[in-house]
């Protein structure tokens, strides 16, 4: 298993260098390519009462009329990976309007079911979702699929061919991730160990995070950043760990920060340490980060269980410091879960995780919050 612990943090020291360092992202890419069961007119987004849900930060969010906004959202806009919009609609097709970054990978999502992805292509644009949808009511949602340092983007409404009907808030829990490519989904989609990281391989949508949210009903936030680690980055870098990115609503800037009052998390999973023992490592110095890290996710979310993720091929000393920083931190409301890979699943580029260990990594993570907090 050594050869996984070194081969899953390859490289990703270079996708780091991807930052484009501002919170609006830059622009490229291929435009409009969109997935199965896309197509469709786009009509001018309707009236109705203003709600917003899931959004916040400095400033506050901008509100949307009857659509669900799940991530990191400020005035609408929102850069980290699995940022989400959902709403009911009816009408035999709709579309959604967005403005940004190009080159950022969407997951269409029709009733609860992936249905087709697209790309943006830079700009204020107009992409369609769905056509031919039976009559009647239709969930319709967008997950943004690539991570932080491809840009941000701005949503500006969905454009369904009749109407957005009203809808309650659609979740039940609050959960939020703070990890690095293993959370943002990293190469999940590649279809073996040897293939290279691309923007179409990156999916948060399948990730183990969101496949455990669906199953619990939750709403998640996913602050996760390839390569970063708690105490070093891959291969030693110390530059901004991502202790130092938790904190903000985009990616490339410490301002504005992000309020976590407008996201009031029931549980936080840290899934952080691959990229920390890729290097030589100070063992005091990381336990003493990631202490801090815990007390750091504390104050902001002082009713939240916290959960530390270890994994079984990083050895029984490396775990060891993860629980030695939970035994330290000793707050009630925290715990430890190991995850481990069968190699007989296989692998996703760069040897990652693929869709079927995060599948399953999903149901062990959603079982554990069933047992542990009563779910």
């Amino acid at each position: 298993m050594q050869r996984l612990a070194v081969g899953w943090v390859l490289g990703l020291a270079l996708l780091a260098c991807g930052d484009d360092g501002s919170s609006s992202g830059g622009q490229g890419g291929s435009g409009g390519a969109v997935g199965d069961g896309a197509g469709g007119a786009s009509v001018p987004q309707g009236g109705g009462g203003a709600r917003a849900s899931g959004g916040g930060g400095a400033g506050g969010e901008v509100p949307v009329a009857d659509v669900h906004l799940v991530g990191r959202y400020l005035d609408r806009e929102a850069s980290w990976s699995g940022s989400s919009a959902l709403a009911t609609m009816t009408g035999p097709s709709a579309s959604v309007r967005l403005a940004g970054a190009g080159g950022l990978w969407f997951e269409v999502v029709i009733d609860g079911a992936p249905v087709g992805r697209f790309e943006t292509s830079g700009g204020e644009q107009v992409y369609e979702l769905a056509t031919d949808l039976a009559a009647g009511e239709h969930s319709v949602e967008i997950v943004r699929r690539n991570e932080a340092f491809f840009g941000s983007f701005t949503f500006l409404g969905f454009e369904p061919q009749e109407a957005i009907v009203p809808s309650p808030y659609p979740y039940q829990h609050r959960i939020e991730f703070i990890g690095d490519s293993l959370t943002c989904g990293y190469g999940i989609e590649g279809d073996s160990a040897q293939c290279n990281f691309s923007a179409t391989t990156e999916s948060a949508y399948s990730t183990y995070a969101l496949e455990a949210a669906r199953k619990v009903d939750a709403a998640a936030h996913l602050v996760c950043f390839s390569g970063k680690g708690v105490h070093q980055n891959y291969g030693g870098d110390t530059n901004e760990p991502m202790p130092e990115l938790y904190p903000r609503t985009f990616v490339g800037s410490a301002t504005p920060a992000w309020d976590p009052s407008a996201f009031p998390a029931d549980v936080v999973v840290i899934n952080l340490g691959t990229n920390d023992f890729s290097a030589a490592l100070d063992e005091a110095a990381f336990v003493a980060d990631y202490v801090t890290l815990l007390q750091t996710v504390r104050a902001r979310h002082p009713s939240a269980y916290l959960l530390g993720v270890t994994w079984a091929h990083w050895g029984a000393t490396n775990e060891g410091l993860v629980e030695q920083a939970l035994a330290t931190f000793a707050d009630p409301s925290s715990g430890t879960l190991q995850f481990s890979i069968d190699p007989a699943d296989g692998l996703g580029c760069d040897y990652h995780t693929n869709v079927v260990t995060n599948a399953k990594l999903g149901d062990l993570l959603a079982e554990t919050l069933v047992e542990r907090l009563g779910w």
